[in-house]
């Protein structure tokens, strides 16, 4: 009987094993399988899991949840596996379109995935061909062609190797090394080198006088924030229901000052309001064919496609029309389609690019967050920034399930995937209520926005002086990094990747992406009619794929193709 080893189970792979189960019901065909998950819990990863507070908030809304599948009852080796809701169904999901969208904590959507897991493992476990192991995979080696997995002093023997390990750990910038070294020669000062979990910071939060510098200024920072303010020294009140105006009180002074930064200090970019405001923004089921067909076309092709305009035309002529159709609840102009094409084409190229319809980015900083808001809640004329922010979010599916496996140059393949990275302070913005929550500190005087944009930074003995354009100056004594590492693969530290690397069993598409894949996900080497028996799902195989970091992304058609594409090479052996 062939053995199959799935490393990691999170989201990702527990829907591999579900699809693979499903599949190889089917063909009536059987295999040994290994799970070997490290984590506490099962199914969802660090991201989900439901002992984090309930204040860190996901970014999609529940009802975009909608995607988040059922799995269906299926009969594998005699035993059935029952069949489980899809997410609406299970948290009895309804909303009308004009009430405002909610935002679930991470912990809902994790216990959801937690009894999805545990429900198939505790059904398979009770057979012979599955073994559910504990551990965390050292490395992996190829010997007569099976692969050797290691952990510890324990080795294990399979014919095939599903990787879906998910985020793993790069080696600190130059930047964050020397902030690491600096705090070593004094007890006082503190550097953290991630964001989660946020409950490593349950030490500062009973601490009073206290500056932390935060790097970053995205999802993690809003996080950390929530959970250094939300405590016994103050919460937060919505005191406007219909637009999360929110108030900061204190119950006692702290005297705490977080001041984050980021390279260009621009804020994130709340989603609308309700399912109401964001149909404005939905292109027509004939624009995202026409968008499919573009990205296919040019993802297929054996041409030199040597610019990503198959991707930005598209964009700019669907994010015209709908701007156009936003009438006068757009900033007021006299363009004709075409002349706002050009302007959303040279916007995308270059987003410092001004222009009267777009929103000015040297508003300051509190004022640009307020006018975003009231773009969020329809409360104020939209911006064409704005509109094709949403528009770009609508297509971004279609666009990850028409790009994956494109056959384009790898810097082709790494210009879609950046200018993907710079949609998402639009695409993948928080809640209204989220960047609320924010102004709400800056009212308080907790949240210093004066240093927002790509300080410089010194060392100093107390910690680190932060000086902006106006030579204002501020030191802090605490560092948290909430950057999320991008998954280069050369850079990752991670024991099992860099011995796969150092095996030559993966290689990446590009020195500044993840592990090259084929349409099924299995790794290409570059003898490509030498392949190894190693697929890899997720982030490590970003630029094979994009779309790597979205939650449905992991019950998507890749997985899928996987497992239908590994039960039928078992039929075949």
């Amino acid at each position: 009987m062939k053995a199959l080893a799935i490393i990691g189970f999170g989201p990702r792979g527990l829907y591999a094993l579900e699809r693979l189960v499903y599949h190889l019901a089917i063909r009536k065909q059987e295999v040994y399988i290994l799970v070997f998950e490290s984590n506490k819990e099962l199914g969802t990863g660090a991201a989900w899991e439901t002992e984090q507070p309930d204040n860190n908030l996901i970014n999609i809304s529940e009802r975009a949840l909608a995607d988040l599948p059922s799995r269906p009852k299926t009969v594998y080796r005699n035993i059935e596996i029952p069949q489980l809701p899809s997410y609406h169904q299970w948290c009895e999901f309804y909303q009308n379109e004009l009430e405002p969208d909610t935002f679930p904590p991470r912990k809902k959507v994790g216990k959801y995935l937690s009894q999805r897991a545990n429900s198939i493992i505790d059904v398979l476990k009770s057979q012979s061909g599955f073994k559910l192991i504990k551990t965390s995979i050292k490395s992996i080696d190829l010997e007569d062609s099976k692969l050797i997995l290691s952990s510890d002093n324990k080795t294990w023997k399979v014919d095939d190797v599903l990787l879906s390990i998910g985020h793993q750990s790069t080696n600190n910038s130059e930047q964050l090394s020397e902030w690491i070294q600096h705090s070593k020669v004094n007890d006082e000062i503190k550097v953290y080198e991630n964001t989660y979990p946020v409950s490593q910071f349950e030490f500062i939060q009973n601490q009073t006088n206290i500056s932390i510098g935060i790097r970053g200024f995205g999802l993690s920072m809003i996080d950390v924030m929530r959970y250094l303010t939300i405590n016994d020294f103050g919460n937060f009140k919505i005191i406007d229901n219909q637009t999360f105006e929110t108030l900061y009180y204190k119950v006692k002074e702290q005297h705490l000052e977080i001041v984050p930064f980021s390279l260009d200090g621009l804020p994130l970019v709340p989603k609308p309001l309700n399912e109401h405001i964001d149909n404005w923004y939905k292109p027509t089921d004939e624009e995202l064919k026409y968008f499919k067909t573009s990205i296919t076309s040019a993802a297929q092709t054996n041409e030199d496609v040597n610019t990503i305009d198959f991707l930005l035309k598209p964009i700019a002529e669907i994010s015209a029309r709908v701007f156009l159709d936003l009438c006068d609840n757009a900033v007021n102009h006299n363009y004709e389609k075409k002349e706002i094409e050009s302007v959303v084409l040279n916007w995308l190229h270059n987003q410092d690019y001004q222009h009267s319809t777009l929103q000015n980015n040297s508003t300051n900083t509190y004022n640009l967050i307020k006018n975003y808001i009231e773009m969020a809640l329809g409360e104020t004329k939209i911006t064409l920034d704005y509109c094709v922010g949403q528009v770009w979010r609508h297509c971004q599916p279609t666009l990850y399930d028409a790009f994956s496996y494109a056959n384009l140059k790898p810097e082709i393949i790494e210009d879609v995937i950046a200018q993907d990275e710079r949609s998402k302070r639009y695409s993948y913005g928080p809640p209204i209520e989220s960047m609320q929550q924010l102004l709400a500190l800056v009212d308080a005087g907790i949240l210093n926005l004066d240093f927002v944009d790509n300080p410089g930074i010194e060392l100093e003995d107390n910690g680190w002086r932060l000086t902006n354009e106006s030579q204002d100056r501020k030191n802090v004594n605490i560092m948290i990094n909430s950057v999320l590492d991008s998954p280069k693969l050369l850079e990752v530290n991670s024991p099992l990747v860099t011995n796969l690397l150092q095996h030559d069993l993966i290689s990446p598409i590009h020195s500044k992406l993840g592990i090259e894949t084929d349409e099924n996900a299995y790794v290409e080497t570059e003898n490509k009619k030498n392949k190894v028996n190693i697929a890899v799902l997720g982030r490590l195989a970003k630029g094979s794929v994009i779309g790597v970091d979205a939650i449905l992304e992991c019950f998507g058609s890749r997985i899928d193709n996987w497992a239908k594409a590994y039960s039928e090479k078992v039929s075949e052996s």
